[in-house]
């Protein structure tokens, strides 16, 4: 059972994640409706002050990971979530991609859009349970794989990573499944249309405490990695 330092320590990471997911999130709405290029440069500056608490709080959540001795922990899985999510909107916000949408159903129709009608009803059902910040994300990662920036062997991680896990998960789905393995699609097509289940996949790993090595969250990582130095 862990120390009650250690779940002080943990409950600390998790409000500081908190509330600066909250300040995110209020300047993702203020870049909506500015126009003022010197005050959009200025709240870009603060939000790159923000990967400098990313980058500390991923350090301190991997010394109370080691301190845990693998031990499941709903609470650290709760914080590592957090990272993941606070990690994805700083890329969002960024790289620019802060668009106004009447609601998350228009965004989910942009998304549903790039897809031809067999893989729009494939795929309908994912995007559903994909929030905003994820939605975008897909956007810019289709985009990426559109124009070449991701390479064949990172696609192929991802699909490995997919195939591997899909059928032990709740989200298992026959027909992604089958997008997989259909030898008529090439690489970049498949993870196109897989695209969508990674982010829930991500969370279901941490949750089913996989192991490390070839895995769908740092093939993942590695892709949003990709978006940052393009």
């Amino acid at each position: 059972m862990p120390s009650p330092g250690f779940s002080q320590r943990l409950r600390d990471l998790e409000i500081h994640i908190s509330k600066d997911l909250e300040l995110l999130n209020e300047f993702e709405e203020a870049l909506r409706y500015e126009t003022n290029p010197r005050v959009k440069a200025g709240y870009r500056q603060e939000i790159q002050r923000q990967y400098d608490s990313l980058a500390r709080y991923k350090q301190e959540y991997a010394q109370l990971e080691q301190g845990l001795s693998n031990v499941p922990n709903a609470q650290m899985r709760k914080v590592e979530n957090q990272l993941q999510h606070m990690d994805a909107k700083l890329n969002v916000l960024l790289n620019g991609q802060v668009v106004i949408y009447e609601n998350q159903n228009q965004m989910r129709q942009a998304l549903l859009n790039r897809y031809d009608a067999i893989e729009r009803a494939i795929i309908s059902a994912i995007t559903q349970q994909l929030d905003q910040t994820q939605l975008i994300l897909i956007q810019n990662l289709i985009d990426a794989l559109e124009k070449n920036l991701i390479s064949e062997q990172e696609i192929q991680q991802m699909l490995v990573a997919l195939e591997k896990r899909i059928p032990a998960l709740p989200v298992s789905n026959l027909a992604v499944t089958e997008i997989i393995k259909n030898p008529e699609l090439d690489a970049k097509h498949k993870l196109k249309i897989t695209l969508p289940i990674v982010p829930m996949l991500v969370e279901y790993e941490g949750e089913l405490e996989f192991g490390t090595g070839l895995n769908i969250k740092s093939a993942w990582e590695q892709l949003i990695a990709k978006l940052r130095r393009n």
